[in-house]
């Protein structure tokens, strides 16, 4: 039996990859409903008057009457958000022991724009039972933060391990979220001082994966929503997801989706109004549906 209406979780607004200048501050009281931060760099947290200093890769599951205090911690402000409700969330978080309003870390966090994505695809797109789809999601996502939380404490990092941790998880982020740029090993490894070899070695002990591995699927994940939910042309989405060979990328499409960009397009595309700016998704920055409003000055989301 499906779960009755009023159990479904439901996403308000969301955001992925956004970025805010060294000046940015969020301090506000509660927004009358859950929010889920993900900040992919430093970050101070502000809770009960004591200031708190998070590393990239720490969340926090803020209640809907909760103050939110929050800014970089010396650089700008970078993270994934999520606004929800749902008369479950508490009861879900007990469950899967995720604090609330308090900071956790954890231990790998690609998982958390790529669910994300996810969401915001079903809701853009609204197909039949989107709305269980999205509810289903809302608790795959509770689910893999209990799993990284735990693996987090278990690997618990210090002295030069942790400093490359967390150099590595904001080269991750800046690689994820520039998704059309023409990254290469070498050249993520150059920018934290490292060898590709060592630098391979350590993403693998560090994310469990492969970079190129990751960076292809982020790619063909962003090649699917842009095939379904803009009118771009298979060549301009191959630019748009980093591919400089139309040929390559038609053909590593087809063997990760089962089908072709153009038969995908044609299959799940939708006719839409959007153009090229705010409301249309490119390379996961700053990332909206036509319901959420970009924020138009400091201090506010």
């Amino acid at each position: 039996m499906p779960a009755p209406e009023s159990s479904l979780l439901s996403v308000a607004r969301l955001g992925v990859g956004w970025e805010h200048d060294e000046n940015f501050v969020i301090d506000r009281p509660g927004t009358g409903d859950y929010l889920l931060i993900h900040f992919t760099r430093p970050a101070l947290i502000t809770l009960g008057g004591q200031t708190h200093r998070c590393p990239p890769h720490t969340c926090i599951l803020y209640t809907p009457d909760h103050d939110q205090t929050y800014r970089g911690d010396g650089c700008g402000l970078s993270d994934n958000w999520i606004h929800f409700l749902g008369d479950s969330v508490e009861a879900l978080a007990r469950r899967h022991e995720i604090p609330l309003n308090r900071p956790f870390r954890l231990a790998q966090a690609a998982f958390v724009p790529a669910v994300i994505n996810e969401m915001r695809t079903e809701i853009h797109r609204k197909e039949p039972h989107y709305a269980e789809v999205v509810d289903l999601l809302l608790r795959q996502l509770f689910l893999l933060l209990q799993r990284h939380i735990e693996l987090s404490s278990r690997k618990r990092l210090t002295g030069r391990k942790a400093e490359l941790a967390a150099a590595l998880g904001d080269v991750q982020a800046r690689v994820l979220g520039t998704l059309d740029h023409p990254w290469t090993v070498r050249e993520m490894a150059a920018s934290v001082h490292l060898s590709r070899s060592r630098y391979m070695g350590l993403y693998r002990e560090f994310f469990g994966g492969s970079p190129v591995e990751d960076l292809i699927n982020a790619r063909v994940k962003h090649a699917q929503w842009l095939l379904s939910a803009t009118t771009l042309a298979v060549g301009q989405v191959a630019g748009e997801c980093g591919f400089r060979s139309l040929y390559h990328f038609s053909r590593l499409f087809k063997k990760r989706v089962g089908c072709s960009p153009s038969e995908f397009a044609s299959k799940f595309g939708k006719a839409t109004s959007l153009g090229r700016g705010v409301n249309e998704t490119i390379a996961d920055k700053g990332v909206q549906f036509p319901f959420v409003e970009m924020p138009r000055a400091k201090r506010k989301r």
